[in-house]
């Protein structure tokens, strides 16, 4: 069956299927769902993991071996095969269609891919998935939607929040679930069960700017690299996902990438085109002064940058994520610098 996010919980909190696929690059949605199907294995007795990474190196045939030898054991076992690119090739295709057949009930296969093409959803091995188990792909929620989810989840952490105040929260996180979370944890473990409103809200933001992953556009856009750098050790130091940052800064130069374009379009940049893309007034004097410094040829460089950074967190680039983005911090306001 294929599944929405939204739709997970229900479905979890009445039974266990004998396989899933979590598709999609929305970290929070996943992992949560991930998490609840390991509860809920724990729970029917399967005591054993098997992790598996699909990636250049991996062979089929080691997982073919593995799967051969379970009836070997009396525990029941969770297969966890992470398959980034959401590509398993023609060999794994033909053996994940076989495989998802036969699983016997002592196994139970979790599948999680990070990339998805939704041509994939055509393929045998996705529609014998959904036959047989359940298919869910997450998606990063609109301006609409966010708001929703973030009423939900205060209900879910029992936090007291009035609806201003939460519209200002979603305003600055736009669409960023894994930060949404962050911050409404923050604010339940600071305020508890004492209502939440705007002039609370605004004074919090303010106290903790200097920690908040969302002033290191502020720092950015002002041209200050070392603030930049110091917030973001900051950031390091209180365990801060790379995650979130990575979204931030991609968020920032892909918001400034396409005001270039429509500057180099239309001959200007109007207000309107400025709230089109939830910039503030107060803010568009700066996006101005950075789009006179840096080119379209620079921005398509530092998303090229950000790339490594999303495959250095996931494992897929030798880089350390937190040295490759200091080194973004400074190329962003020191252009000259980056490698043409």
């Amino acid at each position: 069956m294929r599944l929405y996010a939204n739709q997970f919980e229900a479905h979890i909190n009445k039974t266990l299927a004998k396989c899933y696929l979590l598709v999609g690059d929305e970290p929070l949605q996943k992992q949560e769902a991930f998490d609840a199907i390991l509860k809920k294995a724990r729970e029917e007795g399967f005591t054993e993991r098997e992790r598996h990474l699909v990636d250049a190196k991996f062979q089929w045939y080691d997982l073919q071996n593995s799967s051969a030898n379970l009836s070997l054991f009396a525990e029941k076992r969770i297969i966890d095969l992470h398959m980034p690119s959401g590509k398993p090739g023609q060999k794994g295709s033909h053996f994940l269609t076989e495989f998802v057949k036969s699983l016997p009930d002592d196994v139970l296969l979790i599948i999680r891919c990070d990339e998805w093409n939704m041509a994939n959803d055509k393929t045998k091995w996705v529609k014998t998935i959904m036959d047989e188990g359940v298919f869910m792909r997450v998606y990063q929620p609109d301006n609409n939607e966010l708001p929703k989810w973030m009423a939900n989840r205060c209900r879910q952490i029992q936090l007291n929040i009035d609806t201003e105040a939460m519209g200002l929260l979603a305003y600055r996180l736009e669409g960023n679930l894994l930060a949404a979370a962050q911050e409404l944890d923050k604010l339940k473990m600071r305020f508890g069960q004492q209502r939440l409103d705007i002039h609370a809200l605004a004074g919090l933001v303010a106290d903790n700017a200097r920690f908040d992953v969302f002033r290191l556009s502020d720092a950015l856009l002002s041209g200050d690299s070392a603030r930049a750098i110091r917030i973001l050790r900051s950031l390091q130091q209180n365990d801060t996902s790379p995650v979130v940052i990575h979204w931030a800064l991609e968020n920032l130069t892909r918001q400034l990438a396409e005001l270039a374009f429509v500057r180099k379009k239309q001959g200007g940049i109007q207000k309107s085109d400025f709230q089109k893309m939830r910039i503030w007034p107060k803010q568009q004097a700066t996006y101005q002064r950075v789009l006179n410094r840096l080119t379209m040829a620079d921005f398509e460089q530092l998303l090229m940058l950000l790339t490594d950074i999303d495959l250095a967190i996931k494992g897929r680039h030798p880089g350390n994520p937190w040295q490759l983005i200091e080194r973004w911090l400074m190329l962003f306001n020191q252009p000259h610098l980056m490698v043409s």
